[in-house]
């Protein structure tokens, strides 16, 4: 069949493609629209072949949530067409599918579900006490994935089985205030615990440290990349922690740590503080590395007052529980 004028043929159909307009596809719907495209070469399917949702999550693995977000995107690229009670059908044969990048989808999927149930946490929209049916429903996703985030974010200490039916999410920072006071008691602590006469410097950890924070500093952000951020900036903070030789500062910064967890899987702050942060924690390393601990202290207390100020939360989005 040869394509209309009014419409990309499919051999040009790439799953790179973004909008013009607001944030485009994420990286996960997009490696899925590609995937898609060469499940459909691979098969030769033709014009007017439904692709089925559920054949599709099962498939990749994937909740219907990225596979919709797929399917719209190819549409958009004129590959698939959206029909009333038919869901999408293909358009035309595909030529040419682009290539894929690896991806662990199921990955980037649970981390996705993830950030959701943490911005719902936020807002107030999941209760403390909830089953995992509940968030099957309010994310449409399948039984598989929702255990396998509630067991990850219970690994973490986020949330715990109910001795019945259910699970219960542990208290955590949710208002204005408390992350005002939260900045302000890491603002006393923080800075000290470089000039500790006990500290001593981890180099190796410094060295993987480092690294990390460079390789971040490359890669394009997304949403479902706050988990990993806050992972990384979690390791940061508490390997300090752990060479200023105080095992009450210690402590006292992995349970900051752990309360501020699900604030910021939902990162509300945008790359441009993404890149920042990742700046501010690059001189402090260097300045430790240098053996300048008294520079590097005050670069902490710099990079925690740029964070609050940045970070305190819309007082209209924490809601009590």
């Amino acid at each position: 069949m040869v394509p209309r004028t009014n419409r990309k043929p499919p051999a040009e159909t790439s799953a790179k493609a973004a909008g013009s307009t607001g944030r485009g596809p994420s990286r996960l719907q997009a490696d899925l629209a590609a995937r898609i495209l060469r499940l459909l070469k691979e098969q030769g399917a033709g014009p007017g072949h439904h692709l089925v949702e559920l054949d599709l999550c099962e498939h990749f693995g994937v909740s219907r949530t990225p596979i919709r977000g797929a399917l719209k995107l190819l549409a958009d690229q004129g590959a698939v067409e959206a029909r009333a009670n038919r869901g999408f059908v293909l358009l035309e044969p595909v030529i040419a599918a682009p290539e894929i990048d690896p991806v662990n989808l199921q990955e980037e999927d649970d981390q996705r579900l993830a950030v959701a149930i943490a911005q719902a946490r936020n807002v107030g929209r999941l209760a403390a006490d909830c089953t995992q049916q509940e968030i099957m429903r309010l994310f449409d996703a399948k039984l598989p994935q929702v255990l396998r985030v509630l067991r990850r974010l219970s690994a973490l200490g986020l949330v715990e089985r109910k001795a019945g039916n259910g699970w219960t999410f542990l208290p955590s920072i949710d208002s204005a205030r408390a992350q005002a006071e939260s900045y302000a008691f890491r603002h006393a602590l923080e800075p000290a615990l470089l000039v500790q006469p006990t500290f001593s410097l981890d180099r190796g950890w410094l060295a993987e440290s480092r690294a990390k924070h460079l390789a971040f500093r490359e890669r394009p952000w997304r949403d479902v990349l706050a988990v990993e951020f806050y992972e990384m900036n979690s390791d940061f903070h508490e390997g300090l922690a752990r060479c200023s030789g105080n095992r009450f500062m210690l402590a006292a910064v992995q349970q900051q740590i752990q309360l501020r967890r699900f604030l910021n899987y939902n990162w509300e702050y945008g790359v441009e503080r993404v890149q920042e942060s990742i700046t501010e924690h690059l001189e402090i390393l260097d300045a430790l590395d240098a053996g300048h601990n008294e520079r590097a202290s005050a670069l902490m207390r710099n990079h925690l007052t740029t964070s609050a100020h940045h970070g305190v939360m819309n007082p209209d989005h924490a809601k009590p529980r």
